[in-house]
């Protein structure tokens, strides 16, 4: 491992636990998050916290960002990540889609090489550093970046050397996975309605051809988290659905499945589950059939 000084901005849920794996590895980091909180158990286990964006593009060679807007990913590359003075590789970790990828990877000096990096697994993920990352940008790049995302994800695939690439492979697979999740949701609540006990639903669900992520880890884990949580907010799944749809239309790639998924989503959020965790769908289903879901499967788990 290199002991090159490396570089984390946005030490939230998801990039806080993600930086968490360099820190524990020994690997030099510099640190900047705008909530002082975020950055305090980085400085006791011995990182480096900086001012500014701007300081930890002077400082560091690799630098890695998660941040919560495609908009402040936009303003922070093509802003102090540009006019650093250490920078080579700047890696977006975030889920900002194709144009947005490709507007950073022009914009940013020829000096700098650009990978945008999303990231499939969620915070408990990266905590056990069994994250998927897809990867596009420069090889050049890549072989800079890779011994540290090999760090934070347990598979590494680098898609292409086109910027953008690797957001629709992570939007594709987030698609998918939203897709499980809602049609999840619906059997169990449909079930629980008909007075199936939920959980006796979910080991036939997960002996048989319907199982996927959310019958198998996702239901059973919110259950167990005392609050109905898994990590990720349904306002990301908004945003990654959209998003898709946006890259589907400029593809002239016709779709049938996610304008019907966005519309639910969006249901729900106008009904306040906007900033509660994407899990808390299954409540909102519920409620639309007249039932308590979440007291249901809760009891039920006893």
């Amino acid at each position: 491992m290199s002991k090159d000084r490396v570089g984390f901005i946005g030490l939230g849920r998801m990039g806080g636990a993600m930086a968490e794996r360099l820190l524990a590895r020994g690997v030099p980091l510099t640190v900047y998050d705008v909530n002082a909180e975020n950055v305090a158990p980085f400085v006791a286990g011995g990182a480096e916290s900086v001012a500014s964006v701007g300081e930890v593009a002077d400082r560091a060679r690799v630098v890695f960002s998660c941040l919560p807007t495609t908009q402040l990913s936009l303003d922070i590359a093509l802003g102090p990540i540009s006019e650093g003075h250490a920078v080579e590789v700047y890696v977006d970790t975030g889920t900002i889609g194709m144009e947005v990828a490709r507007r950073i990877a022009e914009g940013l000096p020829n000096r700098i090489g650009f990978l945008d990096a999303p990231v499939s697994g969620g915070p408990n993920g990266a905590r056990a550093g069994t994250l998927t990352t897809m990867v596009s940008g420069p090889a050049t790049a890549f072989a800079l970046a890779r011994q540290y995302l090999a760090v934070m994800a347990k598979n590494v695939f680098h898609v292409g050397d086109r910027a953008g690439q690797a957001q629709l492979a992570k939007l594709i697979n987030n698609h998918l996975s939203a897709a499980g999740r809602l049609a999840a949701f619906e059997g169990l609540v449909l079930g629980m309605k008909a007075g199936i006990d939920p959980m006796r639903l979910l080991e036939v669900i997960n002996t048989s051809t319907g199982r996927n992520h959310t019958t198998s880890d996702k239901i059973p884990a919110a259950v167990r988290s005392g609050d109905f949580a898994y990590g990720a907010r349904l306002a990301n799944s908004v945003k990654d659905e959209s998003l898709l749809m946006d890259e589907a239309e400029a593809l002239g790639v016709p779709l049938w499945l996610a304008p019907r998924m966005v519309e639910t989503l969006k249901t729900a959020a106008e009904a306040g589950y906007l900033d509660k965790d994407s899990m808390l769908l299954i409540q909102f289903m519920g409620e639309q059939a007249g039932i308590d879901a979440r007291a249901i499967l809760e009891a039920a788990s006893q």
